[in-house]
């Protein structure tokens, strides 16, 4: 895997996976999820999955969007939106408007792992679970698309694309097929995190 993949996985992975969970910081101590992954491990190192999106299009937005998203993680209140994802779903043409083309986007994700039959069940699943999860959540999704910039340049975008991106990225990891799956200790407490955090 060249450098570039890897930077491309490791941004991926780790941001799509994990990244709302650096907001879970701001809820009550009781909270499991609140202190954030119990160990420092890429996911990628422990479950290689497929990009849904094309690396170098996530790489792209990333570096338009990736410090914003930064400062956005650590602040707290309703979440905002994730302009990494809305870049890349528009990159991609399956954005318009606060809405995701669901049809497209699940041939697009399909046609990822075309080649890869040990998660083409897995992300079919995924894709209708989280559609229905954002469905769940939409007053939320929408009340943050309603937010004001709260720092100068920042770039309000919809939260749709981060939630189902997000949420994609946390079941494969949760669910990774045993044949990918690295198994040790800090990968399993991984995996048993993701699996009772599964969104924030």
């Amino acid at each position: 895997m060249g450098q570039r993949q890897r930077v491309v996985v490791q941004l991926a992975l780790c941001f799509l996976t994990f990244g709302a969970l650096l907001q879970a910081g701001v809820l009550a101590g009781d909270n499991p999820c609140a202190a954030g992954p119990p160990v420092d491990t890429n996911p990628a190192e422990c479950c290689p999955k497929p990009m849904l999106v094309d690396g170098t299009i996530m790489m792209d937005c990333y570096k338009k969007y990736g410090e914003q998203t930064k400062k956005q993680l650590q602040m707290d209140g309703i979440p905002r939106g994730c302009c990494i994802a809305e870049c890349a779903m528009n990159a991609t043409n399956m954005y318009a408007d606060g809405m995701l083309k669901r049809d497209d986007l699940s041939k697009m994700f399909m046609d990822a792992v075309k080649d890869k039959p040990e998660w083409m069940s897995l992300v079919r699943d995924a894709t209708n679970a989280c559609f229905e999860l954002a469905e769940k959540k939409m007053d939320e999704i929408e009340a943050g698309a309603k937010l004001e910039p709260s720092f100068e340049g920042e770039k309000i975008c919809h939260p749709i694309s981060g939630t189902i991106l997000r949420c994609m990225g946390m079941m494969m990891f949760a669910q990774c097929p045993a044949s990918v799956f690295n198994v040790n200790e800090n990968c399993n407490k991984l995996r048993e995190y993701g699996s009772i955090c599964p969104m924030i």
